[in-house]
């Protein structure tokens, strides 16, 4: 059966067929698995500070860069 969504992405064959192993495990096509992984809505709302380790939201990472490790922004 094709999948819906047909788009041009250019890839070797164990990579494509780990991604719509991946895909076909979760019972959707490659193209809605491919879209999930490029939306950015889809992703964690956390982050982990790289500097300290705490654990912030992603959109208030810069914000905490900015206060708490002046230095290193």
């Amino acid at each position: 059966m094709p999948e819906k969504g047909w788009s041009i992405l250019t890839v070797r064959a164990p990579t494509a067929k780990k991604v719509k192993e991946l895909a076909h495990g979760k019972s959707i096509t490659v193209d809605e698995y491919m879209n999930a992984l490029t939306n950015p809505a889809a992703h964690a709302e956390w982050a982990i500070c790289k500097l300290c380790g705490a654990k912030v939201r992603f959109i208030n990472l810069p914000d905490h860069k900015a206060k708490v490790h002046p230095k290193h922004t």
